[in-house]
Formats: structure tokens, sequence, C-alpha cells
């Protein structure tokens, strides 16, 4: 398995680092960096924060997705995949979308989705006549 290093940094004290929960686990967990439970309404989208941000290597990408556990309870991740560019050094968010037909509450550190990394792979595009 090839592994890449990723720089971490925390941008408040409680925030998790991400963590693969499983040996073979291709996607890390991440974690909500609120301070009070919240609740997030039928059909609604909200930014969440993540409370650090990454250097990504030029050369590869980071993806948001949905985690399986939290899409069965109706919440999933409103742009997903959302890419992090390796220029990105910015606080990582979460867009969150319940798509369930009740109130969802979100806990503070609570995993919510999952993140993947990916070489990225430029093209050159040819006009054809």
């Amino acid at each position: 398995m090839n592994k890449i290093e990723v720089n971490f940094k925390k941008l408040v004290e409680w925030a998790r680092i991400p963590e693969y929960e499983t040996r073979e686990a291709a996607g890390c967990d991440i974690s909500l960096a609120i301070r009070e439970e919240l609740v997030l309404y039928p059909n609604e989208v909200k930014s969440f924060p993540c409370g650090f941000a990454i250097k990504i290597p030029q050369g590869y990408e980071a993806q948001i997705r949905s985690r399986a556990g939290m899409a069965r309870k109706g919440i999933v991740v409103a742009n997903a995949p959302a890419t992090i560019d390796a220029e990105h050094t910015g606080e990582i968010s979460v867009l969150l979308l319940n798509v369930s037909d009740k109130p969802l509450r979100i806990f503070p550190g609570q995993k919510v989705a999952q993140m993947v990394f990916s070489p990225v792979i430029k093209v050159d595009f040819h006009l054809e006549d």
C-alpha cells in the first residue's frame, strides 16, 4: 500500500486528527469541531468546521465523502465528493445535508464524513474537427 505524508494542523484544541477505522479502510474518518449539539433540519444544508487544516503534497487531492453509517441515518455530504486541492491550506469544513424527513442531531466530535486521498492526473485537451 502506498503512503503519502500529509501535514496536519489543529486550528482548535478539540479538533481530532483524521483516523482510519480499519487497517484496509480507503477513507479516514473526519470529525466535527463544534462545541455544542446542533440540529440539521430536513433538506437543510449547513457547513460544519472540522477544526484542522492539512497540507496535501503537490500532485494529490483529498475527497470528502459520506460515511455509510451517517447516510443510513439521513445525513450525507451535500457536495460529495468534495475536492480539496493541494493548494488549499485553510480549515477543512464539511457541507452536510439532511435527506431524511425529520430533524437530526449533530454532536461535538461526531465522525460525519470520510476523506480519501488520490493522485491527480492532468489532461491536455485536443480539439477534433
